[in-house]
């Protein structure tokens, strides 16, 4: 099947490369110049596992190509739309970028060719959706390329009667193409009763994973989307204050969470604490569906309290390295290791560690950041973060070491060297990564979120 990617960041390759593996020829759309040259050369622009030996196979295999040409390729089956829907100055997701994308296709397309929707939307998406395939067609050409092509379309230029599908992902980065080969669930919703039969088809190329479908209305699957999400937010906030709790009473938080997982209705996944959660995904949709909730006058205070948690969380953190030093922070110097928003993946958009950052700055301290891949996204996206090259550079003259992403790189670190270059004597691991024994052995002080400070008797 001939299919056609609009997006080439994480879940627009994502996708691309899972269906080009399932025998599927799959042609990419990006209007980033560099970064189609850089995939139509075989390599990735992104860190993610296993992603540059796929891209790179599936250039020389001819069942991945890459384009800015923004027309979709003669005998296309499915296009599907990967555009971000960032969130707005109101808080909501904006849609205005997959309207735009959809509502091109809607006039490039034969009037048969569902348009499939990967990005994640709003609870308004699907009406939002609607509209964009309603509306007049934005460029005559692509109207007169769909009429050649054999696509009835209407007085306005727009395909009447277009499928229009909405199928959001569930991977995680740092293991997208392992969740897109073995997902948990390949959801798809239908935006009008008679674009079932079409998403049914869609849903046959998921087939060879073997995975449960849900095939449902558009309306329930985005809730479901926005919901999944949300709910991992929650369980995270809600370790992540059991931790603070731990601290409170000197009670071990890993016990805690271990035996409320052992329950088959709680799960154990997403119940280790730390610096709060980050990514492109859980802050904006739990903001999100919060300024949703309001928008409709409805009182729903567990959706409105999550990503307050989340803040309020790392603000607590940020006290609590302040009360371990004797002079405070204000005029202290902090080194923060870790600066992606999770291990494994250069992405630092929402990034606990770029939050603790900008908490401790506005606590009067000084701040030196150190990722093994992230410093350069960081730095730019923070442009009052200085970076060092390695963990010992960003400890030179530091009264604190703060561990803000679980890289387990950072459980081999050179103590001693660590030491030696510090000016105090206090690590604060949020992750509980480190070693604790060879911390305490070169001579500092060891503190984790959620643990007691000394082993017990």
């Amino acid at each position: 099947m001939e299919l056609f990617v609009v997006g080439a960041g994480y879940v627009g390759l994502t996708t691309a490369v899972g269906f080009s593996q399932l025998g599927h020829r799959v042609t990419v759309h990006d209007i980033d110049v560099a970064r189609v040259a850089t995939l139509a050369a075989g390599r990735s622009p992104i860190l993610e596992a296993g992603m540059d030996g796929a891209i790179a196979a599936g250039v020389a295999a001819g069942t991945l190509a890459f384009t800015t040409e923004p027309e979709p390729p003669r005998g296309t089956s499915a296009a599907i739309v990967c555009v971000p829907t960032p969130a707005g100055s109101d808080g909501l997701l904006d849609t205005s970028i997959v309207e735009a994308v959809v509502g091109s296709l809607a006039v490039s397309l034969p009037a048969h060719v569902p348009i499939v929707v990967r990005s994640t939307l709003p609870l308004h998406g699907p009406d939002r959706l609607e509209a964009a395939t309603a509306a007049p067609g934005k460029r005559a050409n692509a109207a007169t390329a769909a009429t050649a092509a054999g696509g009835a379309t209407d007085a306005s230029g727009a395909a009447p009667g277009r499928p229009v599908i909405v199928n959001p992902e569930f991977m995680r980065e740092g293991r997208a193409l392992a969740d897109f080969a073995a997902p948990s669930r390949v959801v798809i919703g239908y935006l009008r009763e008679s674009d079932r039969e079409a998403a049914g088809a869609f849903a046959e190329l998921y087939a060879p994973l073997g995975a449960p479908l849900v095939l449902a209305d558009a309306r329930s699957v985005v809730l479901l989307k926005l919901a999944s999400n949300v709910y991992l937010g929650l369980k995270v906030a809600f370790a992540d204050e059991l931790a603070r709790l731990a601290d409170a009473i000197g009670a071990d938080v890993s016990v805690v969470a271990d035996g409320i997982g052992m329950d088959p209705r709680i799960g154990r996944s997403f119940l280790d604490s730390g610096p709060g959660f980050g990514g492109s995904c859980l802050p904006e949709q739990a903001a999100a569906i919060a300024v949703e909730a309001g928008s409709r006058d409805l009182e729903a205070p567990i959706l409105q309290a999550v990503w307050p948690s989340n803040r309020t969380h790392q603000a607590q953190l940020v006290a609590t390295v302040g009360s371990l030093l004797p002079a405070g922070l204000d005029g202290a110097r902090v080194a923060l290791l870790g600066l992606a928003f999770k291990a494994n993946t250069d992405d630092v958009r929402h990034s606990p560690g770029l939050a603790l950052a900008a908490e401790l700055r506005a606590a009067g301290a000084t701040v030196i950041g150190f990722d093994p891949v992230a410093n350069e996204a960081a730095a730019r996206a923070d442009a009052d973060l200085a970076v060092a090259p390695s963990a010992v550079a960003a400890a030179a003259g530091v009264d604190a070491v703060v561990v803000a992403t679980e890289w387990p790189a950072f459980a081999e670190l050179d103590w001693a060297a660590i030491k030696a270059a510090m000016r105090g004597d206090l690590v604060y691991d949020t992750r509980r990564i480190l070693a604790p024994d060879a911390v305490r052995a070169a001579g500092l002080r060891y503190r984790a979120l959620g643990k007691p400070a000394e082993a017990r008797p």
